[in-house]
């Protein structure tokens, strides 16, 4: 009596080719993930896609996951070891991006509360005076502020329409708060502001924006990259703050009442994406020109519209400054908070005789921005070298 082998072949067959295709995918899905994750490394103005793969490492590193176990589950060894070698490779990406610092590992805080300084950095998205429903309210974002009451916020988009703080409707309640609790104010025209509760000088830093932008973009002529200011803090400790706000996507192109279109410049959305990309490759460069130029202690705030890891990001942070939150923080902690795109796009940088000793990043508000604040110990001997 003889056997009819063939089905069984023919299923063998298949599984093995299923197998080969299973490893296939995870070698290319191993090989994306490390392009995404350093990506950054790439000027966008070189190679267009580098800063959407940049966007793109955090959806690619949860696939990653899924995927290595999924690979586990099926008992495909050659395939989890493909993606665990690329998880391990792109693990000081995922620090980066994930930071897990736990509070027992925290560095001490200073016997002294003078010495310590907490610095916050907000996109304020005007105080709502743009916005027709919450225009006249009071503001949430300067309720969210004075509760949390760090030492200095350092704010963007803080103003519109030239107004002073005074004349924005949504401040009315808060002000003598704001008056007794940050004595030392500044607005610039350009939305640029800082609350102290510590006396400063400020200067702008960079050249003026065109008034019309390759985007085809009218803000203000008067809009600035960057400005710093040097807080005179006790003890004649010198630190000089950057506050920054760079090229936005400009994802609602057009439809802003304070953004005015050149009717012969409409490009698509990807286009607008972009631009904006090689526009804020030419801002970093400028804020890193001003970082160079400025005292050995700084703490660098702002709204950079990318992520950690990207070009930009890379460029502002040099081989000197630290990412404080990917130093003190933990979890996954996103600032912005619209059209589904959850990254964290605000930081607060710093280098010099300082240390980061505590993050903490505020949910609520009514901005499409959530802040960041980062608690600094003032009292450092000697430059913290430790690498962010």
């Amino acid at each position: 009596m003889t056997y009819d082998n063939s089905d069984y072949h023919n299923r063998n067959h298949r599984k093995k080719r299923l197998f080969r295709l299973f490893e296939i995918l995870t070698l290319l899905l191993a090989v994306l993930l490390l392009c995404c994750a350093y990506a950054g490394d790439i000027d966008p103005r070189k190679f267009v896609a580098a800063p959407f793969m940049a966007l793109a490492f955090v959806p690619m590193l949860v696939v990653a996951l899924v995927w290595l176990l999924l690979a586990i589950i099926k008992r495909r060894w050659l395939a989890v070891t493909m993606t665990v070698l690329a998880l391990m490779f792109s693990v000081p990406i995922i620090k980066l991006f994930v930071p897990m610092n736990s509070s027992q590992n925290a560095p001490p805080m200073p016997a002294d509360p003078k010495l310590t300084l907490k610095v916050m950095t907000y996109n304020v998205l005007a105080f709502n005076y743009n916005d027709p429903e919450l225009g006249g309210r009071p503001c949430e974002s300067m309720k969210l502020i004075l509760e949390a009451n760090p030492d200095v916020v350092l704010l963007q988009e803080g103003t519109a329409a030239g107004l002073t703080w005074e004349e924005i409707p949504s401040l009315a309640a808060f002000m003598q708060q704001m008056t007794e609790r940050y004595p030392y104010r500044y607005s610039s025209p350009e939305g640029l502001g800082i609350m102290s509760k510590f006396p400063f000088e400020t200067e702008p830093l960079g050249e003026p924006q065109q008034a019309r932008s390759p985007i085809g973009y009218n803000r203000n002529n008067t809009s600035y990259l960057a400005r710093a200011y040097d807080l005179q803090l006790p003890g004649d400790k010198q630190l000089r703050l950057v506050d920054f706000r760079l090229q936005s996507y400009h994802l609602s192109f057009g439809k802003s009442m304070n953004v005015r279109v050149s009717p012969d410049v409409k490009p698509s959305p990807l286009e607008r994406m972009r631009r904006s990309f090689a526009l804020r490759n030419d801002n970093a460069a400028e804020v890193r020109k001003a970082i160079d130029n400025s005292p050995a202690n700084v703490i660098v705030c702002g709204d950079m519209n990318d992520v950690v890891a990207s070009h930009v990001y890379r460029v502002i942070c040099g081989n000197d400054l630290r990412d404080a939150w990917s130093q003190v923080g933990f979890g996954y902690a996103h600032t912005y908070n619209k059209h589904n795109l959850y990254y964290r796009i605000d930081h607060i940088l710093y280098r010099g005789s300082l240390r980061a000793l505590a993050g903490e990043r505020f949910k609520g508000g009514s901005s499409d921005h959530y802040p960041l604040m980062v608690t600094f110990d003032l009292d450092v001997q000697t430059p913290d070298k430790e690498e962010s």
